[in-house]
């Protein structure tokens, strides 16, 4: 009898490793922290992205009857919300979502010229700052399997601290039947992210000061950004077939 011989091709896993999961979440993280300050600083206080720092101040001035600062906040907090439903309508219809971050990338170049009119910042910059901002936290929110959104970061911190227990300082107590020891990248993916918000946003302070056009630096990083997922998922695609 003529044996069999049958050979079992290698999985070839689809996840990316943590080295190139750290290095997309610092980049992201810290594009989201750059022009978040940047907006912040150019209207006077009003985050582009941030919308739990907006809506607590919405109600603030609400009590105080401050109307044209409420005025304000409202159109902030309105914008971003429309700004997220155009980015999920524009992902929906792409073949490839990460050339969304290209055209994230095309929009923070038209609001790095655009807040070089003073009187235009509130009413054309914030509008494509909350934009952007939306469409990165539509593009990609999931880094070699751990759910996370790089442009807000008290989620992120709560993922940490909990991740950092659960791993680390859970001590030789059981743990429940239903929970298992978190992995490195769950404790060390979304303290990158805090961590590189915060580094990005003194970043994008000191480039709002020292630079013409400071919103050209993450355009930059996107578009290398975006064609590194392209490729990715290119050769994932390949693998797959």
């Amino acid at each position: 009898m003529r044996s069999v011989v049958t050979t079992v091709a290698p999985q070839i896993s689809k996840l990316p490793s943590l080295a190139r999961s750290v290095q997309r979440v610092v980049a992201l993280a810290g594009i989201a922290g750059y022009v978040e300050v940047i907006g912040f600083s150019d209207v006077g206080g009003i985050y582009p992205a941030i919308m739990t720092g907006n809506t607590v101040q919405l109600g603030l001035t609400v009590v105080r009857a401050q109307w044209a600062r409420c005025g304000l906040l409202a159109f902030a907090v309105g914008l971003f919300f429309l700004g997220g439903i155009i980015s999920s309508l524009i992902r929906r219809h792409l073949r490839r979502p990460p050339v969304e971050l290209m055209l994230m990338a095309a929009v923070l170049v038209i609001a790095g010229v655009i807040r070089l009119h003073v009187s235009w910042r509130i009413p054309v910059e914030l509008p494509l700052l909350a934009l952007a901002l939306a469409m990165q936290g539509e593009t990609i929110a999931r880094f070699g399997g751990v759910s996370l959104q790089t442009i807000v970061v008290t989620n992120n911190m709560v993922k940490f601290s909990d991740a950092l227990v659960g791993r680390y300082l859970s001590g030789q107590s059981a743990p429940k039947s239903d929970e298992k020891r978190p992995d490195l990248k769950e404790v060390v993916l979304p303290g990158l992210a805090w961590l590189s918000y915060s580094v990005g946003a003194g970043a994008g302070a000191m480039a709002s000061a020292w630079m013409r056009l400071p919103l050209i630096v993450p355009a930059v990083i996107l578009v290398f950004l975006a064609g590194d997922l392209l490729r990715a998922n290119s050769v994932g695609s390949e693998s797959a077939g």
